[in-house]
């Protein structure tokens, strides 16, 4: 190895060695995480001054001024009226951020001001030591870019390790399968889990890591981490190839140690533990007993349906690129998808809005971030998820941190409109889902597919896995639309089906670079 190729190596274990030199115990984390959420109005005061108002290219220090609020206006508005009631107010004045407009698809307009900003206007001004780059999916467009450093990732590992402890998962055997570099979630997940001494047992990687696709760089990255932690006592696992249709490679380990150690709990993305389950079922694997932690993806109720028909518990959380960490499982959760939002990190509002698909009134998600070691800048931004939005107490150890604000069935904008028809995806995903189901298919077995004819009219293409035997296209969408009548939208069914709108497709489902598996997709070419 050339001297240069060993720098990356000593450096990586020499901030590995710093971030690891004071562990998190439950006892810590929680005091951690108590003094954020004690701190929160000053804390977020510090945002604003030093991210905000103290970076004359911020988009939102414009916005706010624009609005005719400076910073003593905001100090007084927090203390007056707390910080979730001033974002209210700021909203209303048109102090917030649209998804498209922090994708810089389109300027920012508000009352004679007009911005133009670029992706890094919204980056942290405050230049620290990056430990992990990211970039979002971009299922539609160019994905965004986002630099988190060692500070930031260990205020995720004290909210993470509290969620095991909630959940009476700190001694639970361990396994991911998620993918390794370029796409974050493995590295995300090893660096929080490491701040707390949860090491996995094994690392199955729906990306093989010595693909073509996966740089130099990204593999010298992957080795310098796995090396310093090694050197520093961690055993942690290299990451093996477990590709998508290898579920039964996963769930075999499982179920073997469940039998051996007691539950043990796989966290990876909600598709592809159903796929987990799937191949319990197939292949007869006793997988019952244990967790599943999903991300990434929603927790919808066929999944989790699916997941529980199996006796296995799925448990869930909330996690955007741009922000990190969101929420994760309540213990007392009234939904299969109720998280708790660490308000240590972020406020969370809502604008009511119209999708970016169909034009229909959906309660987005506004964030804002609360502590000045965001890598992106969030001031009442859109990341293009709307849902329920409850503040309800709860005697879990969130609740007990103040943490009363929760969120369920999170989805995104995506609408489905054809023939100046439209309907809201998951209207149409519980349709599909039934005839799949009744054709003993699973949830991950089918994909919608954006696209049009030759003539440009639009299409709505229903990609079914070949794998769930024959299916008569006729009798299939017949089905889907009896299914859309027996909910009560005639209209919409009867249009689609005069202009032959759906239409049955066999091929795999498509997944995104970072192996998820969007429900709503462009034809893949």
């Amino acid at each position: 190895m050339r001297p240069r190729d060993i720098k990356p190596f000593v450096r990586t274990f020499r901030q590995v060695r710093r971030y690891l030199k004071t562990p998190f115990t439950p006892a810590t984390a929680f005091e951690a995480v108590q003094r954020r959420m004690e701190n929160r109005p000053q804390n977020f005061l510090s945002v604003a001054r030093e991210l905000v108002y103290g970076h004359s290219k911020s988009p939102y220090r414009a916005l706010l001024l624009n609005a005719g609020c400076d910073y003593a206006d905001l100090e007084a508005g927090v203390k007056r009226h707390g910080i979730e009631a001033t974002l209210q107010t700021l909203k209303d004045a048109g102090v917030y951020v649209s998804l498209e407009e922090f994708k810089c698809k389109v300027p920012i307009c508000r009352d004679g001001l007009t911005i133009e900003p670029d992706e890094a206007d919204f980056d942290n001004p405050l230049r620290r030591q990056v430990s992990l780059e990211a970039s979002t999916s971009g299922s539609r467009s160019a994905g965004v870019k986002v630099a988190y450093n060692w500070e930031f990732l260990a205020e995720e590992a004290a909210n993470e390790l509290l969620f095991y402890d909630c959940h009476g998962l700190l001694g639970a055997p361990l396994a991911f399968w998620l993918p390794v570099l370029p796409c974050v979630s493995g590295i995300h997940n090893l660096l929080m889990n490491i701040k707390y001494h949860k090491i996995p047992d094994r690392w199955f990687s729906q990306l093989e890591t010595h693909n073509k696709s996966v740089s130099r760089k990204d593999r010298a990255a992957v080795d310098a981490l796995l090396w310093s932690c090694r050197l520093m006592g961690y055993g942690v696992p290299r990451p093996e190839f477990a590709g998508v249709d290898a579920a039964e490679k996963v769930a075999r380990w499982m179920a073997a140690t469940g039998k051996k150690k007691g539950p043990c709990m796989v966290r990876t993305y909600a598709s592809s533990a159903v796929r987990l389950i799937q191949a319990a079922i197939e292949k007869g694997i006793d997988v019952s007993g244990n967790v599943v932690f999903t991300g990434a993806e929603p927790l919808t109720p066929q999944r989790a349906a699916f997941i529980q028909s199996a006796k296995v518990k799925a448990l869930t959380r909330y996690v955007a690129t741009e922000t990190g960490l969101i929420g994760a499982s309540c213990k007392e959760a009234t939904a299969c998808d109720d998280m708790h939002i660490y308000m240590d990190r972020l406020a969370i509002i809502q604008r009511q809005r119209e999708s970016m698909i169909g034009g229909h009134q959906v309660d987005s998600y506004l964030f804002t971030a609360m502590l000045t070691t965001a890598g992106k800048v969030m001031f009442n931004t859109e990341l293009g998820d709307f849902g329920r939005l409850t503040v309800r107490p709860c005697d879990c150890v969130f609740g007990r941190l103040g943490m009363n604000v929760h969120v369920s069935e999170v989805r995104s904008h995506d609408k489905l409109t054809c023939e100046g028809m439209t309907l809201l995806g998951s209207q149409l995903d519980a349709a599909v889902w039934a005839v799949v189901q009744a054709a003993g298919g699973g949830p991950e077995d089918y994909q919608f597919w954006e696209t049009q004819d030759d003539s440009g009219l639009a299409r709505l293409e229903i990609a079914v896995s070949p794998m769930l035997g024959p299916l008569v296209e006729t009798q299939f969408i017949d089905a889907v639309l009896t299914q859309l009548r027996a909910e009560n939208i005639s209209l919409t069914s009867g249009v689609w089906q005069q202009a032959g709108t759906l239409r049955l497709v066999r091929a795999q489902p498509h997944y995104t670079r970072g192996c998820k598996k969007l429900s709503i997709v462009k034809r893949p070419v």
